[in-house]
C-alpha cells in the first residue's frame, strides 16, 4: 500500500517539477549605455594642458587637450616661404623677361663678339709667325684654344639673349603652376597637422577618463581621452532565444532601471542576427549558459541616468502592459 502512495506522490510532483524548470523567462536583461568616443593623438608631441577632468560634461567644440605645437609651426612657416617663393616664380615668367635682363643680354654679347673678334685676330697673327719659323708650336697652341674658348663664349651669349627675346615657354609656365599646387598642398597638410594638435570634443558628452598627464608624450595614433557620448542613451539588453522572434526594429518594449521608481519606455533601434551567450549578471546559473541575442533599445528621458546601471526590460504585453 505504502509503494503505491509514493508512485501516485510522484505522479503529482513530477510534472509540477517539470513545468516549473520549463517556464522560460519573459524579462531581458541588460545595462544603460552611451557610446564610447576615443579621442586619438596624431602626433607624438608632449602635453602640455589638458582642459577637464574624469567626469566633467563637456559640450561639442570644447578644448579637452592640445600637445606641444613648436615643431609643426616651425615646419608650418618654412612651407610657407617655399610656398611664397614658387608663387613669385610664377608670377616671374608670366610676366617675360624684364627689359633690363635683355638690354644686359645684349651688352654680354657685344663683349662677348669683341673678345672673339680680338682673338680671332691673336690666332691669325700667331699662325703667320709660326709659319716663318719664328715662333715655336706651343704659342701657336695656346692662341688657337684662346680663339676657340671666345667664340664659345659669344655663341652662349648669343643663345642667352635669344632665350630672353623669346619669352617665356608654355612648359616652364606648366612647371611653375605644378610647383606652386604642390607647395599649397604642402602647407595645407601642414595647417592640418597643426590643428591636430588640439583635440576637442566632436560632441557633447561626459568625459569617461583622461589616459594622460600633462608632460607625456603619447604615442601617434593613442587613444588619450574617452568621452560618453549624451546625443543617445540606450540599453544594450540580452534576447533569449525565445522571444528572438518578437523583437524587430521598432517593437516597444517596457523598461525598469535599476534605482528609479518610474518605468520608461523603449523602442527596439537594432537587434545582433547572432546569438551569444548570456552575459555573468543575467538571472540563474541555467539562464546564463543558454544562448541570446544582444539588441539595443533606445530610452527617451534617461540622459540623467548614469552609464552601466542595471534593467529589465520586457514585451508590453507582460501582466498587460
Amino acid at each position: 500500500m505504502k509503494i503505491y502512495q509514493r508512485l501516485w506522490l510522484c505522479v503529482l510532483i513530477i510534472p509540477g517539477f517539470i513545468s516549473c524548470t520549463s517556464e522560460q523567462p519573459e524579462t531581458m536583461v541588460g545595462t544603460l549605455e552611451r557610446d564610447r568616443i576615443e579621442l586619438k593623438v596624431e602626433s607624438d608631441e608632449p602635453i602640455i594642458a589638458i582642459h577637464v577632468s574624469d567626469g566633467a560634461m563637456v559640450q561639442a567644440g570644447d578644448l579637452v587637450l592640445e600637445q606641444d605645437s613648436q615643431r609643426h609651426q616651425a615646419r608650418l612657416d618654412q612651407l610657407a616661404a617655399l610656398r611664397d617663393q614658387a608663387e613669385a616664380r610664377l608670377a616671374e615668367l608670366q610676366r617675360g623677361p624684364r627689359q633690363e635682363a635683355i638690354r644686359e643680354a645684349q651688352a654680354r654679347l657685344t663683349a662677348s663678339a669683341a673678345v672673339s673678334r680680338n682673338a680671332r685676330t691673336e690666332f691669325e697673327r700667331a699662325q703667320t709667325v709660326f709659319e716663318r719659323g719664328l715662333s715655336n708650336e706651343s704659342t701657336l697652341d695656346s692662341a688657337r684654344t684662346a680663339f676657340e674658348t671666345a667664340e664659345a663664349n659669344e655663341r652662349a651669349s648669343r643663345e642667352a639673349l635669344q632665350s630672353l627675346l623669346s619669352g617665356t615657354t608654355v612648359e616652364e609656365l606648366q612647371q611653375a603652376r605644378a610647383a606652386l599646387a604642390a607647395s599649397e598642398a604642402r602647407l595645407r597638410e601642414s595647417r592640418i597637422a597643426l590643428q591636430r594638435l588640439k583635440l576637442h570634443a566632436p560632441a557633447s558628452g561626459i568625459v569617461d577618463k583622461v589616459l594622460f598627464e600633462a608632460g607625456e608624450r603619447p604615442a601617434p595614433g593613442s587613444t588619450a581621452a574617452v568621452l560618453l557620448d549624451d546625443r543617445r542613451v540606450y540599453a544594450r539588453i540580452y534576447v533569449p532565444e525565445h522571444l528572438k522572434a518578437r523583437l524587430v526594429t521598432g517593437t516597444k518594449l517596457g523598461i525598469a532601471i535599476d534605482g528609479v521608481e518610474n518605468p520608461f519606455t523603449g523602442m527596439v533601434s537594432w537587434v545582433s542576427l547572432d546569438a551569444s551567450f548570456t552575459p555573468y549578471f543575467a538571472l540563474t546559473e541555467h539562464d546564463r549558459s543558454r544562448l541570446s541575442f544582444v539588441a539595443e533599445v533606445d530610452i527617451e528621458n534617461a540622459g540623467d541616468l548614469p552609464g552601466g546601471t542595471p534593467l529589465e526590460a520586457w514585451l508590453p504585453d507582460r501582466d498587460g502592459d
